[in-house]
Order: C-alpha cells, then sequence, then structure tokens
C-alpha cells in the first residue's frame, strides 16, 4: 500500500472525528466562558467538579469506547453481524454504569469535593456543578456504545452530525440556564452542568434512532438484542484495563487539581483557564487518536499488522505538525487567549494574577503537548491490538507511587510556586510517553488475538 494512501484514509476517518471532538471543544468552551462572565469563582469551581466528574466516570466510559475497536476488527474480518451484536452488549454495559454513576458516585463525589478543603464558596459551587453533570455519565456511555457501530466501521460522518447536533443544544441551553434567559431561570453553575447532562442525553437519543435505522438484511441492528457473555467478557477483558488507565490518570490529575487549590484561589483560576485553552488542541488529538485506533484494527483484523504498524507512524506525524502549529498560537498570543475569560463584574480574584500564572502555565503546557502526541497516538495503536494491561500498569505505577506522592510533598510541606507542579506534569508526561513509545515499537503487540483465531 502506497504511503500517500495511508495519510488518505488517515485523513478520511479522522478529519470527521476531529471536528466531533472540536465541538466537544466548543461545549467546554463556551461552558467556561459563559461561567467566566458570570463569575471567575464559577469557572475556578468547573475544573476540578467536572475532572472530578470525568475521574469518576472514566472507567465505564473508557470502557465503553472501547466497543469500537472491537467493532474495527469484526469489520476488517467482514463479519458484519458482529459489528451490531457487540454494540447491545455494551448498552448493556452502559445501562449498569449509569445507575452506579447516578445512586453510587454522586454521594462519593461530595464527599471527596469536602476533602479539598477549598474555600467555602468553591466548595459550595463545585458540588453544585458536580450534582448537575454526574448523571450525564450513564448518557454518555450510551451514546458512546451506540456510536461505536459507526465509528468502528469508519463511518465517522454521522457520530459528528450527532454531536453537532448536541453541541448546539448545549449552548443554547449553557445561555439560557447560567443567565435566565429564554424562559429559563438563572442557575449560574448549576445551570452549567444541567446544560451538558441534557446534551449529552439528547446524543445518546440521536445515536440510538441512527443505529437501529440500519439496513436490516445487512446489519440487523434490531435482531440481536439479546445478551451475549462471550461479547461483554471482551469488552470487560480487553477494555476494562484502558477504563482503568485514563481512570488513575485522570484521577492523579484531579488531585493535583485539588492540591493546586490549595496554592490560592488565582492559582486555581489560572490552572482552569489555562487548561480549558489547551483543550482547544487536545480534544482534537482525541479524533486522531481514536481514528488511529480504528484503521489500525481494520488492518489487525485483515491481518495486515505491518500495515497497522505504518498507519501509527504517520499518524503520529499529523499529530505533531498539528501540535506544533496549535502550540505556536498558545506562545505568540496568550494575553488575548486569557482576556477571554476575563469577568465581566469584579470578583474577589485578581484577575491580573491569574494572566501572570496563565502564561507560565501555557508554556508548559506548550512542551508537554508534543509529550501528549506521541502517548496518545502509541496508546491507540496498542489498544486497537488489545495490548492495554502494560499502559494501565505503566499509569498506575507512574501516577500514584510517583507523580501524586512528589507533587503532595511539594505543595502541602513546602508549599511551592504554582511552575514548580507544572514543570513535574511536564517530567512526567514525557517519561510516560518514552515508555508506551517503546512498547509499541517492540512488537509485542501483533502476537495478541483480540478476537481469537480466525476460523
Amino acid at each position: 500500500m502506497k504511503i500517500s494512501k495511508l495519510y488518505k484514509e488517515i485523513a478520511t476517518v479522522a478529519y470527521p472525528l476531529i471536528i466531533m471532538n472540536a465541538t466537544s471543544t466548543i461545549m467546554e468552551f463556551v461552558d467556561r466562558k459563559f461561567l467566566s462572565m458570570h463569575s471567575t469563582e464559577d469557572v475556578s469551581a468547573a475544573l476540578p467538579a467536572g475532572i472530578l466528574s470525568f475521574t469518576l466516570l472514566a472507567m465505564f466510559v473508557i470502557t465503553t469506547r472501547f466497543t469500537g475497536a472491537i467493532v474495527s476488527q469484526h469489520y476488517g474480518r467482514k463479519d458484519f453481524e458482529s459489528c451490531s451484536k457487540v454494540i447491545w452488549s455494551s448498552f448493556y454495559f452502559a445501562i449498569c454504569a449509569g445507575l452506579i454513576s447516578s445512586y453510587l458516585l454522586l454521594p462519593l463525589g461530595c464527599y471527596l469535593i469536602q476533602l479539598g478543603n477549598h474555600s467555602a464558596e468553591i466548595i459550595h459551587l463545585e458540588e453544585l456543578y458536580f450534582t448537575a453533570i454526574i448523571p450525564s455519565g450513564g448518557f454518555m456511555c450510551i451514546s458512546i456504545a451506540f456510536s461505536s457501530f459507526f465509528t468502528g466501521r469508519g463511518k465517522t460522518w454521522i457520530v459528528t452530525i450527532i454531536n453537532f447536533a448536541a453541541c448546539l443544544l448545549n449552548v443554547f441551553l449553557d445561555y439560557g440556564m447560567i443567565f435566565g434567559k429564554f424562559g429559563f431561570p438563572a442557575l449560574g453553575i448549576a445551570g452549567a452542568g444541567m446544560a451538558t447532562t441534557i446534551s449529552i442525553a439528547f446524543s445518546a437519543l440521536l445515536a440510538f434512532l441512527f443505529f437501529i435505522m440500519q439496513n436490516q438484511s445487512k446489519y440487523p441492528t434490531r435482531r440481536n438484542k439479546k445478551f451475549n457473555f462471550h461479547d461483554m467478557k471482551k469488552l470487560l477483558l480487553f477494555g476494562f484495563p484502558t477504563g482503568i488507565q485514563v481512570f488513575c490518570e485522570v484521577g492523579a490529575f484531579t488531585v493535583i487539581i485539588f492540591l493546586v487549590g490549595h496554592l490560592g484561589n488565582e492559582e486555581l483560576a489560572a490552572t482552569t483557564i489555562a487548561m480549558s485553552i489547551n483543550m482547544i488542541s487536545f480534544l482534537p488529538l482525541l479524533g486522531l487518536s481514536e481514528a488511529t485506533t480504528i484503521i489500525c484494527g481494520k488492518y489487525i483484523g485483515k491481518n495486515k499488522k505491518k500495515t497497522a504498524e505504518q498507519v501509527v507512524y504517520k499518524a503520529w506525524k499529523i499529530g505533531t505538525v498539528y501540535m506544533a502549529f496549535m502550540v505556536s498560537i498558545f506562545l505568540f498570543f496568550p494575553n488575548f487567549l486569557f482576556s477571554i475569560f476575563a469577568p465581566v463584574n469584579q470578583s474577589g480574584i485578581d484577575f491580573s494574577k491569574v494572566m501572570q500564572y496563565g502564561k507560565i502555565i501555557l508554556i508548559c503546557a506548550g512542551i508537554y503537548n508534543f509529550s501528549d502526541v506521541t502517548f496518545f497516538i502509541f496508546n491507540a495503536g496498542l489498544r486497537a491490538a488489545g495490548d492495554t494491561k502494560f499502559s494501565m500498569w505503566v499509569t498506575i505505577i507512574a501516577s500514584w507511587f510517583v507523580l501524586v506522592p512528589v507533587v503532595s510533598i511539594l505543595v502541602l510541606l513546602f508549599n511551592v510556586p504554582l511552575v514548580v507542579v507544572w514543570i513535574c506534569l511536564v517530567i512526567f508526561l514525557m517519561c510516560v510517553s518514552i515508555i508506551i513509545y517503546s512498547r509499541f515499537k517492540s512488537g509485542s503487540w501483533k502476537n495478541i488475538a483480540l478476537l481469537g483465531d480466525k476460523s
């Protein structure tokens, strides 16, 4: 296969996913923008509460997302009926995830917020946002389950349309429910969380409707509703380690965010805004990563592992060029980017200090973004093959036995400046990305049979 053809295939599958993730970026960005207009305290509380909710939901969301990798290998083998069968098993898993998130994770999250020991005002706002957004977990898993039928086969435009429609609804609801427009009550930060939950539920409904409307002669999406233990076992055996990995990684980052809150409200606000800006580059990278998994998985299903390997390296080159462009924007226009989040009304937080801290954070983020490209793209290749346990253990050890203890000591005992915390994050991600790259280069993933031997 010519290299130019591989680039074309990556672009064809990736750019709808990049647009899809761009809509998620818009949702997050608009959410933060509206909250910053409401008050700087609101936007300070949104990141720790939001990332805590994602941390608690990560195991379920990422495990469900692995459905796409399974579908891609079935599709590569031309086993079209299995492409629809595995979706229903994923859906049943998503229902369980929704029940757990609604009834168990809500009180747990509120308890953890109290342990964060932020100011009383920030804690109150964090609890409001967390309570409103945590029910979105079940809807998110359902949306991912049905959307995986399309992403796993490379039909990514359908999922992009679904997410774009949800994004438009979210922007409308955000403005209405935060500020009390269009007949809604002014709910502030709670309105932002509720808007997100409603929009994700809407995307789940759309994904389900697209799924059951398929041509039943080729893809019997309505017939294979029966629970399948074998499909569920594959999802848990290979997908759950990925869920654990992201849970531990994001969980560690959540702890770091709460530790930053100990340094001061300005430091926390600067971190929140800088990370919101950084999502402009980060979320599209996730789209490229997901496309890499889909295409790589398809060629593994066809038993063309050399081509699958080439896909990963080409995707890494694309990601590196893209990230260089995004980082240059962060470095040359930090004042403009931060001014977007300037509060309309005065608050207790000094926004000039927020901007000073933010510039430093953007420089650090620019450095670790290149490591992000290496980590996400090569890990996508490992995930396509089902090599998920290695990444899980690397993340657990690096995050919870190195990063969190080191940063906790530096912040709680030595009260170090914010820049020291971010330098630790940069070094951490550089080391982890090198390990993941080395694992992929070793070729051990080529010996894994995700679907079993082809009969």
